[in-house]
């Protein structure tokens, strides 16, 4: 339970400050919008991410928290995938509603995997567990950027660069989804 939590941490951050990278990026640049503009197409990611967390353990007990996990990651990944390979003329306010898939994995994925995480080791533990959790998410979101940032370097190739990325991500956290069946199946309430 320990090593799955520690890479779905890792995966759902790879994802999660992938997309919002690339896509500022891809909006500001080819695009053309402005910084403000593109922050209200973060908007309703964010929005339905706060607005869905404090229901995050009511579901955790009614689905079991390996469903949500694994739910929110297949949300992202699809998310991640189709706006992939929308054509890039593809409306803003289409790009906007794919992100939601991102922002609601956030209160699928993080809240039942540390849960998970901190269930599965002895009180004592817990300080040194999600310290390794923390920074399997942190190591997550600095190779996203990194590799990212690496693949829209080149101005002439950065329309491919941001899909692959974009297909990286999902391929890592359709990893991490499949990384679920190792966890134990809890018994819904």
């Amino acid at each position: 339970a320990v090593s799955v939590a520690v890479a779905v941490g890792f995966a759902f951050i790879v994802g999660y400050y992938g997309l919002p990278f690339v896509m500022s990026l891809y909006l500001q640049g080819p695009r053309g919008l402005s910084p403000l503009v593109t922050g209200a197409a973060f908007l309703p990611m964010m929005l339905v991410g706060a607005a869905l967390t404090p229901y995050s353990p009511r579901l955790a007990g009614r689905l079991g928290p390996r469903r949500l996990i694994a739910g929110g990651l297949l949300l992202m990944t699809a998310g991640l995938a189709v706006i992939a390979v929308l054509p890039p003329a593809a409306p803003v306010w289409t790009l906007a509603g794919l992100m939601v898939l991102t922002g609601l994995a956030g209160p699928l994925v993080m809240p039942p995997v540390t849960a998970v995480l901190l269930d599965s080791i002895p009180g004592h533990q817990a300080g040194v567990a999600s310290g390794v959790f923390n920074t399997s998410r942190q190591v997550g979101g600095a190779l996203a950027v990194a590799v990212f940032g690496a693949l829209l370097a080149n101005r002439a190739m950065f329309l491919p660069g941001l899909r692959v990325s974009l297909l990286l991500a999902g391929s890592v956290t359709l990893a991490a989804a499949a990384a679920t069946l190792l966890l134990k199946p809890s018994t819904p309430r």
